[in-house]
């Protein structure tokens, strides 16, 4: 009896290992992905929901997601901030007059409250490390 526990066990245990990442984990590699640069100061992301998902290998993870960011600043306020020190840490990459129009041209003229849907495909690789989302 003790040698099937065991065995049940080591099965579980191997099959954990080889399995796909959990939604919270996915969660949480897409928002640090997409609040990066700076951009947890300009929105914050809610909403999350994995809609589909599936194995492409053993180590490749492809997965379907939806949230929603809310903007925490209005676009006049960001051109302010950004006027005010150009070469200043907000919004990392972003911070220079030249990108500013990166940000209009990505999400064009918002007021803060406003909410953009987004759905995207993204793709895991299982590392030595766990699951990293890859490089675009």
């Amino acid at each position: 009896m003790k040698k099937l526990i065991g065995l049940a066990l080591l099965v579980l245990a191997v099959s954990a290992c080889s399995g796909v990442p959990e939604d919270r984990e996915i969660e949480i590699l897409v928002r640090d992905s997409v609040l990066s640069d700076g951009l947890g100061d300009l929105f914050k992301m809610e909403n999350f929901s994995k809609a589909n998902g599936f194995r492409e290998s053993d180590n490749v993870y492809i997965v379907d997601v939806e949230y929603d960011l809310v903007f925490q600043k209005s676009f006049i306020e960001v051109v302010r901030e950004i006027r005010a020190d150009p070469t200043g840490p907000q919004y990392g990459m972003f911070g220079s007059k030249l990108l500013l129009s990166a940000i209009q041209s990505n999400f064009g003229q918002f007021k803060s409250g406003d909410r953009i849907h987004k759905e995207d495909k993204i793709t895991l690789h299982h590392t030595e490390k766990g699951w990293q989302l890859a490089k675009k």
